[in-house]
């Protein structure tokens, strides 16, 4: 169950860990992979592939491999060389053997060598055996290549990721659009219009093709109704989507008009505010104009209480404008020497001198 020494890592790990750990855990302990898969070699495995009958991947209620995913574990075990897998996909006696070949370089190619070497196959159209976690399905090869190119998923294994096919032929590793195997018969017949070819098979009474003519003028009906619908919406007309996002905005506009008339009328007069605002701000102001009055009594009262026993202490200004009160007045400066003498004898203090 180890991997070749000489192998490479593949996506930045081991080759057998793209298959999930439980996955892996119930093929090691298959009876197919015990007796059969033992020791085997690249062409081991091509003969043991031509014995396929089906695809698949977990079957059962207890998940048991099929012997598609047990080779395919097998493979990435002794990783075979490219040339090797180009064999298995160039094989068109054996359909199973290319499906094999087809999702081991699915699991460890490059993405324009994938594109490369398994976009050839959607020519092929041939059925294919599937076996589901619970009966059995029909598919084809073409299919089966379309899920490995467009499924994250397969077989119950999860796929690397692959970039979209016009992403590297922007890139520059990939040659301009995939070549069908109708692109002479479009060329030839209709001048490389696929468009005009399918008209013209839908008038010669192809049913595909009138099925497939009713099915685009479907979608470009649709396709048109839709933008039509964006149209009406995004202009203000026409009917209300299905969703009533637009009875919704009626009532949000008609909650709000009443505060867009009064931003108008206070613009148009001038304010910054609305009426309402211009009240609030009064009110507030009012309040404020109110508290600090009253802030400034209670500290009157205070004063008038306590009276000016003690020195306060005065800017040099308001000293210099004593000074000169004094100088001006010296009746009102011995009255006030008087009446100070009296008080600190009330207090049992010193008279004041005088100069």
């Amino acid at each position: 169950n180890v991997t070749d020494p000489l192998a490479r890592t593949v996506h930045g790990k081991d080759p057998q860990n793209l298959i999930e750990y439980i996955t892996r855990q119930k093929i090691y302990d298959s009876i197919f992979w015990k007796e059969e898969c033992f020791g085997l070699s690249a062409s081991d495995v091509a003969t043991k592939a031509v014995d396929l009958k089906a695809l698949g991947g977990s079957y059962g209620a207890n998940n048991k491999p099929t012997r598609f995913l047990c080779l395919t574990l097998k493979l990435l075990q002794i990783q075979p060389e490219e040339g090797i897998v180009e064999e298995f996909l160039m094989n068109e006696d054996f359909k199973y053997v290319r499906a094999l070949g087809a999702f081991y370089l699915r699991l460890t190619g490059r993405p324009a060598e994938i594109y490369e070497q398994i976009e050839p196959m959607y020519n092929d159209f041939r059925k294919l055996r599937f076996r589901t976690p619970t009966g059995w399905k029909i598919t084809h090869v073409d299919e089966f290549v379309d899920e490995l190119l467009t499924s994250d998923r397969y077989c119950g294994i999860a796929l690397p990721h692959l970039p979209k096919r016009d992403v590297l032929v922007s890139a520059g590793y990939l040659d301009g659009p995939r070549r069908s195997a109708l692109t002479p018969l479009i060329e030839e017949q209709c001048g490389g219009d696929a468009e005009r070819l399918l008209e013209k098979l839908a008038e010669n009474g192809n049913v595909v093709a009138v099925v497939a003519m009713n099915e685009r003028k479907k979608r470009k009906r649709e396709a048109e109704e839709k933008e039509r619908s964006f149209r009406e919406q995004v202009m203000g007309g026409g009917r209300e989507p299905k969703d009533g996002r637009r009875h919704e905005n009626n009532e949000s506009d008609r909650y709000s008009r009443p505060h867009e008339d009064d931003r108008l009328k206070s613009a148009g007069d001038g304010s910054r505010y609305s009426r309402d605002g211009d009240e609030r701000m009064n009110d507030r102001g009012e309040r404020y104009q109110s508290s600090s009055t009253e802030k400034r009594k209670k500290k009157e009262k205070k004063d008038k209480k306590y009276g000016s026993l003690f020195k306060k202490s005065g800017t040099k200004s308001e000293e210099a404008k004593g000074i000169n009160s004094d100088a001006g007045g010296g009746g009102d400066v011995a009255e006030g020497i008087d009446y100070w003498n009296a008080e600190r004898a009330k207090l049992g203090l010193k008279p004041l001198k005088e100069d």
